[in-house]
């Protein structure tokens, strides 16, 4: 079996004033979850994506013909999805109650972890078609990529790497740059941000057995709101640091995901990723957006509107919902893609939004499943063109700022970024087997 544990969930402990097994019955029974200011999101497995029992319709694809409950990938948890608005609800929108009582009712870190035998695990070098060659994997985005950076270094032993530290001389600069601008009349119309760096390797000390340096990924930053376009520039020069080339019998595989790509761009964006690296012979693995709970961003957020007098949600709540529901925070949910496969254009493509979305109710900051992704400027740093109102995004990306003390509490749910890393391997090696799993229980277990 993989080596993650699968706790036994009681069913009989409280969820703010619901228990566990009415937790999952209200799960079944909001099937679309409808709320105030709120809209549709898909939740069976069908309209997810999946199949409700993982089966395969191809036999030959990879090793197992029949991905079964007792064969594949799924989180050790149950009880999913958690109607979040409604807990929150029931805990006056306090996010630091909603945080433990999830802890209490069994969503700890031992729970969230990917679960499943060894067999359905798919290996970093799968798409590895000749014995000699080396392969890489470059990671370019956001904190999307560097979460599934992170996940493929677990994979293969590594050492993860995140963000950063930044000193109290930096952050003094980078405040002094946006009193500036703030206080200059003639702005520039820059969307750019600041952002933190990330080493490219782990340090000189030696690498913990198992660890290899083709299980060592890189990555490049790159903003999909700031730009549309793909930084190739930085891609080739990273090939050329360390030695591959696809023409030579090198597999190079660059995975390309941003969580803040603008609807009315993200389709551009995407075909662009495809042309450009086809061009350069070299594989893609496009990660889908991240599912983006508004309930969770409203309950977590700094910025304060007050409460509706009538309903008592936060106003931010509305705010955020129609940000979303216009595209201007970047998900687009999962419209793109699917309306590329349903031309019939095939891509190597994680499952993340059906992933996220499926298992919502777990994103600390709304975004997030691991908060260790979340660059630290972006907790509560301003635009570098100064300050502007709340939402707006006319010199940068609009980030909701996240509430610090929180991070502590949030559940330790990496394991769906280790699901989502699979699913990215599997659309490239095995693309006709469903080894997700997510038939519905009643009970959590």
């Amino acid at each position: 079996m993989v080596a993650f544990s699968r706790l036994a969930l009681a069913s009989s402990l409280v969820v703010v004033g619901t228990s566990a097994l009415g937790l999952a019955a209200a799960a079944h029974d909001l099937a679309v979850d409808h709320v105030e200011g709120g809209g549709r999101s898909d939740q069976t497995p069908e309209e997810l994506g999946f199949s409700e029992a993982g089966d395969s319709d191809d036999a030959q694809s990879y090793g197992k013909s029949q991905f079964s409950e007792e064969f594949c990938l799924d989180i050790g948890a149950k009880g999913f999805p958690i109607p979040t608005f409604k807990m929150l609800q029931a805990a006056n929108w306090d996010a630091a109650t909603y945080f433990a009582q999830l802890q209490g009712a069994g969503y700890a870190e031992d729970a969230l972890q990917m679960t499943g035998p060894d067999a359905a695990l798919l290996k970093s070098d799968c798409m590895k078609e000749r014995s000699h060659g080396r392969t890489k994997h470059i990671f370019v985005g956001d904190s999307q990529m560097m979460s599934l950076r992170n996940a493929f270094h677990r994979l293969n032993k590594c050492p993860e790497i995140w963000w950063s530290n930044h000193t109290e001389q930096d952050i003094s600069d980078m405040m002094g740059t946006v009193q500036r601008n703030d206080k200059s009349k003639s702005r520039t119309g820059s969307n750019a941000r600041f952002y933190s760096k990330a080493e490219q390797a782990p340090g000189t000390a030696q690498l913990p057995h198992g660890c290899t340096e083709e299980g060592i990924g890189s990555f490049i930053h790159w903003d999909g709101w700031v730009s549309h376009t793909l930084p190739v520039k930085e891609i080739k020069k990273e090939m050329e640091l360390i030695g591959v080339d696809p023409v030579e019998g090198d597999n190079v595989v660059v995975w390309v995901g941003s969580n803040f790509i603008p609807a009315r761009h993200r389709m551009t964006a995407l075909l662009q990723a495809i042309n450009k690296l086809h061009e350069m012979k070299v594989k893609l693995v496009w990660d889908s957006p991240a599912y983006q709970d508004v309930a969770l961003m409203a309950a977590t957020t700094t910025h304060n509107e007050g409460r509706d007098e009538r309903t008592k949600i936060p106003i931010a709540f509305n705010s955020i919902s129609q940000r979303k529901a216009t595209g201007q925070i970047g998900s687009n949910e999962y419209a793109t893609e699917k309306s590329l496969y349903e031309q019939g254009i095939e891509v190597p493509t994680t499952k993340r939004w059906q992933i996220t979305n499926r298992y919502r109710g777990l994103q600390c900051d709304g975004i997030h499943t691991d908060m260790r992704a979340r660059d630290p400027l972006f907790y509560d740093m301003p635009c570098p063109m100064g300050k502007q109102k709340y939402g707006q995004s006319t010199f940068c990306t609009w980030v909701e700022p996240f509430k610090k003390e929180l991070s502590g509490l949030c559940p330790w749910a990496y394991g769906l970024d280790d699901m989502v890393l699979q699913s990215g391997l599997y659309s490239m090696c095995a693309a006709h087997e469903k080894p997700f799993c997510y038939s519905y229980t009643e009970h959590i277990r």
